[in-house]
């Protein structure tokens, strides 16, 4: 046995039995997370993996073995000391009847308090013991050490592992590159599995009801429904356990809390109206998935409506009819799982309908957040204490009337301020036009007649200045700092040629290994680099004149980006790449994302915190950006500047032919892109660097390839590329196994292995291109031995039925049969026939069609077949609509329909009459969740 397995081995023991951690009277003490933490990032940096994997995975323990030791004390101590008990002396203790029966009252209090303080103080020590900065509990919210968790274990190679804690990561963290390009990795290694790709901070009750959900859509109702009970099961548990970790110390929130001077009931009203609010949230906690900025609404009447329509496919009649009676706790008006717990009591008969009541444990939760409700409203009303609630079930008899009526003509006066600032907003895009004509009208003077004093302080060696280009937006006028904004870069003929070289050379998901939508599922994504588009036009594949072009191009923006900036320093090619975004036309209804999210070149912008952190797995080497646009006969794609929130929008350039945005690539400009709701958007992304060490060795290649193309080699060189003919394929990318990423205005290269995202390497894995700059001899001879190697077609999730039409934009990708999950697509059900008992002559149930999917149906028995029926339509059926309840919600679960026993035979389905209704649930589309 080696060391290095030995040493692993002893590593997993460690964190088995949590050794070093403080033992007292025979109670081990967890020790503070904060501290392992901080000495496994001590470690990292040392490349001590061992230390890094023991420390963390301890330092991830022991934070949950806190939380579960706090929630248990809270909840041990509640059940031991409930107030109503009987107090020696006292009696039942009933605040407000008499001063003896109040101080029996506090008298539990004091026991309650004596035994959290207890029972904490002997698990976990000194209550300061664990008390974390806000920096480190926000580094375990974003599941960093999950981030340095995959390195240490790739490099120690237990792959399974570090799939599992990138998969953990990347789920938290959706919009990381890097670490989309490292699980993109170790698909393509040999002994890595697809069940190795799991979320290890999965919530119990969260992982059952997603598998539930799957398998609902894919009309397996019978094996949906354990998972959906397991869902149930635990979701109580977690539930109560964050409402007992609610009941912690008073947040002051923004007091200072010396000169809190409440006295004795307001302060204990303070306190009690926090705790209560934070209770009321635990239910959005419950209910939040991993990497989505919103939690599924209204869970708990979402997971009874899938159980009773995947009972009643299952003919489990009286669980369905008790789920219905359940629902309707929290949406009493709802007509359609009125219409089907009436079907249900007639399919179980009326004797054993009666006897069936709501889930009991639902119907506490029920009226105890209902009183919680009532008490936070009061608080709302009396005392000020802000509330929102979490949950659109509550009735609205529930809120004072005061506040309803205040809620209303807030919202009024919301929908006025909104208008006019829309119209404010339409007066300055107004004068900004104007403002930018008499800009542009002034640089084309400055530019016909330059004066000495006006023009920028020319470069020591190389300054070139170009004629026709104008500076159209300063950096003053962008609102920002090191930002430009040029036109006439380049002509319209050569927007056109470059455009077509786009088409002709760029491939799909070039440098994310042949994702088509690497960074928005609602558009395509191509590109090519400058040493692929030479090597295609040296292949005959592509005009080289256009692959020439390119590289001039791209060359050209480097010299005016140096001189727009003043630079007395020379700027080198970090990566660049032509590139083009299409939108794809059936995924643009209701979308709302970003073609790409906002980011900034050379740090890793924090949002939330408003700050961009400089420093791995940023590319810190990169100084300065920029884009040159080349076409505008499309919709959207507008490029913007952003605060460091992320969210406030500075200013927005809109592309046209040969157009350049250039800026810093710091924090000072976090940037991104709106959305390609129509057409394609094609550009030349570039970035650079002012090191020299990090200069692109692809442009290095392009340069040499280009110098052969000069010299005498080249004529008997092309006359044998061209004896090939069209039987020449274009080569394959060879620079390695992770592609840099592109074309997003925020394209990143590899990151080194020293990085918490480092890029895996290893013999199983296609290697990294070579760092030495290759000569003209060894680049002619690549260029002839070179050959392609087709791309492995990756399977798409099998999704029943109709496939949405966008399924036919997706292109193959470069990677293995193991395929990462992908967004599963909203699908209409297949009809279904089921034959009716000729003795149920009552109304069927119906399921509500908010996601305007197929309707479920069943036969009528012959006795009720009076009424002509409907054909039912795979568009959206006409008494779907007319039943649609109010409360549309696309989280909620699609139509489905119940399947036909191999005995029972086929027959026509009807659509009900107006005394009829079909199978429903309630408004809840199959909202399907990428893992």
């Amino acid at each position: 046995m080696s060391f290095s397995t030995v040493a692993v081995l002893l590593t997993i023991l460690f964190l088995n039995n949590g050794v070093s951690d403080a033992q007292t009277d025979g109670i081990t003490i967890p020790e503070p997370y904060d501290t392992l933490f901080d000495t496994a990032v001590e470690a990292y940096y040392k490349g001590d993996w061992m230390t890094v994997i023991l420390n963390m995975e301890r330092a991830l323990k022991n934070k949950e073995l806190i939380r579960k030791i706090k929630a248990q004390c809270r909840l041990a101590c509640a059940n031991q000391t409930a107030f109503g008990q009987h107090i020696p002396g006292v009696g039942l203790a009933i605040p407000g009847t008499g001063a003896v029966e109040d101080l029996g009252f506090f008298q539990s209090i004091l026991r309650r308090a004596d035994c959290t303080t207890s029972c904490e103080s002997a698990k976990l020590g000194p209550y300061t013991l664990h008390k974390v900065s806000a920096e480190v509990d926000l580094e375990f919210k974003k599941r960093t050490p999950y981030n340095y968790l995959q390195v240490a274990y790739f490099k120690i190679k237990k792959l399974d592992r570090a799939v599992s804690a990138a998969h953990t990561f990347f789920l938290a963290n959706p919009d990381h590159m890097e670490m989309k390009q490292n699980l993109d990795y170790y698909k393509l290694m040999a002994g890595v599995q697809d069940s190795d790709f799991k979320d290890l901070e999965a919530k119990p009750h969260m992982a059952a009801f997603l598998d539930g959900k799957r398998l609902y859509s894919a009309d397996h109702f019978g094996r949906a429904v354990p998972f959906f009970e397991k869902a149930v099961e635990e979701f109580f548990p977690a539930y109560e356990e964050c409402r007992a970790l609610c009941e912690g110390s008073y947040d002051y929130d923004g007091y200072n809390y010396m000169e809190y001077k409440s006295d004795l009931f307001q302060s204990m009203t303070d306190h009690f109206m926090q705790v209560l609010n934070c209770k009321q949230n635990c239910v959005l906690e419950m209910a939040t998935i991993a990497g989505k900025d919103k939690p599924f609404e209204d869970f708990l009447p979402s997971l009874l409506n899938y159980l009773q329509f995947s009972y009643f496919n299952s003919d489990n009649y009286a669980k369905a009819a008790e789920c219905a009676k359940t629902f309707l706790l929290f949406h009493p008006e709802d007509e359609v799982m009125k219409q089907n717990l009436a079907y249900y009591n007639v399919i179980v008969g009326e004797e054993k309908a009666v006897l069936i009541t709501e889930i009991e444990v639902i119907k506490q939760y029920y009226k105890k957040s209902l009183l919680e409700k009532t008490l936070l409203y009061f608080g709302y009303e009396i005392f000020g204490v802000t509330f929102v609630d979490p949950d659109p079930w509550t009735p609205a008899d529930v809120m004072p009337l005061k506040l309803r009526e205040k809620q209303k003509t807030d919202r009024e006066t919301a929908a006025r301020i909104t208008e006019e600032i829309g119209n404010l907003m339409k007066e300055i895009e107004t004068l900004v036009e104007e403002k930018n004509k008499d800009s542009s009208d002034l640089a084309t003077i400055v530019s016909e007649a330059p004066q000495a004093d006006s023009r920028p302080p020319a470069l020591p060696a190389a300054a070139v200045l170009f004629d026709n280009i104008k500076v159209t937006m300063t950096s003053k006028m962008l609102n920002g700092t090191e930002r430009v904004l040029l036109d006439g870069v380049t002509t319209e003929d050569e927007c056109r040629e470059l455009h077509r070289l786009s088409n002709a050379a760029a491939k799909t998901g070039d440098g994310y290994r042949g994702k088509p939508s690497p960074h928005s599922p609602s558009e395509m994504f191509q590109g090519v680099t400058v040493l692929k588009a030479l090597k295609l036009g040296q292949e005959g594949l592509v005009p080289l004149k256009s692959a020439r072009l390119f590289f001039d191009l791209s060359e050209k923006v480097r010299k005016v980006l140096e001189s727009s900036f003043h630079l007395t320093t020379p700027l080198y090619f970090s990566y660049s790449h032509l590139v083009c975004r299409s939108a794809i036309e059936e995924k643009q209804e209701d979308r709302e994302d970003l073609s790409h999210p906002v980011h900034a070149d050379n740090c890793l912008l924090v949002s939330e915190l408003n700050e961009c952190f400089k420093e791995p797995p940023a590319y810190t080497h990169r100084d300065f950006s920029a884009i040159l646009y080349l076409n505008e006969d499309f919709e959207g794609g507008d490029f913007i500047f952003t605060e460091l929130d992320g969210k406030t929008v500075t200013a927005t350039v809109r592309p046209t032919c040969g157009r350049v945005v250039g800026f810093g690539a710091g924090k000072e400009n976090p940037h991104g892109v709106k959305a390609v709701t129509k057409g394609q958007r094609c550009a030349i992304a570039l970035w650079f660097t002012l090191d020299p060490r990090h200069a692109e060795k692809e442009r290095i290649q392009a340069q040499e390839l280009l110098t052969m193309f000069s010299s005498p080699v080249d004529a008997e060189f092309q006359s044998t590329a061209g004896d090939s003919g069209t039987d020449t394929q274009a080569p394959v990318d060879d620079s390695g196994a992770v592609a840099q990423p592109e074309g997003s205005e925020m394209a990143q290269a590899p990151v080194d292995d020293s990085r918490p995202v480092a890029q895996p390497e290893g013999s199983e894995m296609v290697q990294a291109p070579k760092e030495e700059v290759q000569t003209t001899a060894q680049v002619v001879q690549q260029a002839e031995k070179q050959t392609d190697t087709p791309d492995t077609s990756v399977q798409n999730d099998v999704v029943p039925e109709v496939k949405s039409a966008s399924d036919t934009a997706k292109d193959n990708t470069a990677s293995k049969t193991d395929e990462k999950p992908k967004p599963e697509k909203s699908v209409k059900a297949k009809q279904a026939v089921k034959t009716k008992p000729k003795q149920a002559d009552k109304t069927k149930p119906k399921q509500t069609d908010k996601s305007k999917s197929k309707q479920a149906e069943k036969t009528k028995p012959k006795q009720a077949e009076k009424t002509k029926s409907k054909q039912a339509e795979k568009t959206k059926p006409k008494q779907a609509e007319k039943t649609k309840p109010k409360q549309t919600d696309k989280s909620k679960p699609k139509q489905a329909v119940k399947k036909e026993s191999t005995s029972t035979k086929k027959a026509v389905k009807k659509a009900p009459d107006s005394k009829e209704a079909q199978v429903k649930t309630t408004d809840f589309e199959a909202h399907k969740i990428e893992l």
